[in-house]
């Protein structure tokens, strides 16, 4: 299922519902996006971003649909593996807007991201 956070209130929803470690790294980047720039912004419209998680490729898709992200056109800015199987590709849309894409490895997506040594 895809997930859309903006913020610590929203990442907190996702308790259980994702592995613990990909909980924490969500809750983690949403507490800096509200340290740096509200916990009541418009997370779509207004400075800061947001966080995509996606757990399979279906999820992807909906993004691209739903939101116009489109992974198969982004450049991440910065890429890390944080737990086996999860990335983190952070993606700069402008000077102040950014979007963490948390991104299983069982997506096909995954493989333009990131290059297991």
């Amino acid at each position: 299922m895809l997930y859309i956070v903006g913020s610590q209130k929203e990442a907190e929803k996702l308790e259980g519902l994702l592995p613990k470690e990909v909980f924490q790294e969500v809750t983690r980047i949403a507490e800096i996006l509200d340290d740096n720039y509200g916990a009541d912004r418009d997370v779509f419209e207004e400075d800061g971003g947001y966080i995509c998680i996606l757990e399979k490729d279906s999820d992807v898709v909906e993004l691209n649909t739903r939101h116009e992200v489109d992974l198969s056109e982004a450049t991440p800015e910065i890429c890390t593996k944080f737990l086996d199987g999860w990335l983190n590709a952070l993606i700069l849309c402008n000077n102040e807007f950014g979007i963490n894409v948390i991104l299983s490895t069982q997506t096909a997506i995954s493989k333009r991201f990131y290059v297991d040594d």
